[in-house]
């Protein structure tokens, strides 16, 4: 079975590399008798794989004379992000579209799977070495753009603005504090390839402001954020859990989490401190959790360190692709439905 496997920029290869996740998924085919196509868009193909929408791929497939359960979509961005990949005329196109999260699964022909995550490993912390930690919380995300209802890149720019004037959280991440053109031309953009019926009156808000509580770029994700006891995490939409939620979880800190309810992905509750997704919410669990005695704060953080290290296992990058790759492998076999 000639296998073609589509990049997440639409490239028609994918650079697999000789480990990881990835290998682990191409490797998963081989063993199963598959060859991964290497050739450019126009030969012969038995399965068509897309890691992003392409005209070419499903142009291919269709001189191939596939049928659509040899057609597979992988979404790896929420509607806010790229809004045209989650259209029915994009999704049909595709016999099989598989989803991260319930919340993009509303159609039949839609199968889950999980987030691929970096591998967690326990914490020894002492309470002697949490105390050295500085008692406020950080944030290490970009400053992005979308104007589509239901993004969270504005609360994240909100938040920043509120947190400077009582200092209770420090900001690490790309493209923030940039002059307002930057802002504007690239809200600009999404907003106009953002439907009518799709736009958000709150998105634009705090456009252009100066983060007085802005530290700069981040080298290292994880050693940035051992520096403070907790960690704010908002995904870029309530919709899915992604590499942010995981990655906080390296650092031993607290983790307030803004997203989807955790136990809809099989993830302990107590795993995070779940807050709903406005500033006042925020604000208010930040400084709870900083006037608790240290020790307090240490039990918290072990706690919810015990919880995601129940779980994590499961979603392990080369677990979840190689998982990924039986799972369509398997679809494809399946009888066509009319």
């Amino acid at each position: 079975m000639r296998v073609r496997l589509i990049g997440h920029q639409g490239e028609p290869r994918m650079m697999i590399g000789s480990n990881g996740p990835w290998y682990e998924f191409t490797k998963e085919l081989k063993n199963r008798g598959c060859e991964i196509v290497q050739d450019d868009f126009g030969t012969q193909i038995d399965l068509l794989i897309a890691n992003s929408h392409s005209r070419k791929g499903i142009k291919e497939a269709k001189r191939s004379n596939l049928n659509q359960n040899m057609k597979h979509l992988l979404l790896w961005e929420p509607p806010i992000i790229d809004y045209k990949r989650h259209q029915k005329s994009t999704l049909k196109k595709y016999g099989v579209i598989w989803s991260p999260t319930i919340y993009w699964a509303k159609r039949q022909n839609t199968r889950i799977f999980k987030w691929p995550q970096l591998l967690l490993e326990k914490q020894d912390e002492t309470v002697e070495k949490w105390a050295l930690r500085e008692n406020k919380s950080a944030m290490v995300l970009a400053n992005k753009f979308s104007a589509v209802k239901g993004e969270l890149y504005s609360l994240r720019r909100e938040l920043g603005i509120e947190t400077a004037k009582i200092s209770i959280m420090d900001l690490y991440g790309d493209k923030w504090n940039l002059n307002r053109m930057y802002s504007y031309r690239h809200y600009l953009g999404n907003l106009i390839r953002t439907p009518i019926w799709k736009i958000s009156l709150k998105s634009w808000r705090y456009l252009g402001l100066q983060q007085k509580n802005y530290k700069g770029l981040s080298r290292d994700k994880t050693e940035t954020c051992r520096k403070y006891r907790i960690v704010v995490v908002l995904e870029n939409s309530k919709d899915y859990i992604s590499e942010k939620f995981f990655d906080a979880f390296a650092s031993g800190a607290i983790v307030i989490y803004v997203g989807p309810a955790l136990r809809q992905f099989g993830i302990p509750d107590e795993s995070a401190i779940l807050v709903e997704p406005n500033v006042n919410s925020i604000v208010k669990k930040i400084m709870e959790i900083t006037n608790l005695e240290t020790i307090k704060q240490y039990e918290i953080s072990r706690n919810q360190q015990n919880n995601i290290l129940s779980v994590s296992s499961d979603w392990y990058c080369n677990v979840v692709l190689k998982k990924l790759a039986s799972d369509i492998y398997s679809a494809s076999k399946e009888p066509v439905k009319h």
